[in-house]
């Protein structure tokens, strides 16, 4: 189970939800069969530092793929 709690620093024109994730452990290998037979792609548009995340979550145009906001260096 992965739980996210309180944020430390709320938004000031936004809003933080708590919420918990219960994974499916078949619906999981389910998804890892289907990576492995090619059966599902992920489609990655743009990966974005976590400083340009605003920029790259609010594009002034429309893009292909998933956006991927990266955390770590």
């Amino acid at each position: 189970m992965s739980a996210v709690g309180p944020v430390e620093a709320r938004p000031l024109d936004g809003l933080a939800i708590d919420f918990v994730v219960e994974p499916v452990p078949s619906q999981l290998v389910e998804i890892v069969d289907r990576v492995r037979d090619g059966r599902l792609r992920t489609h990655i548009g743009t990966i974005a530092t976590l400083d340009d995340a605003i920029p790259a979550l609010n594009p002034t145009e429309r893009r292909k793929g998933k956006t991927v906001i990266r955390v770590r260096p």
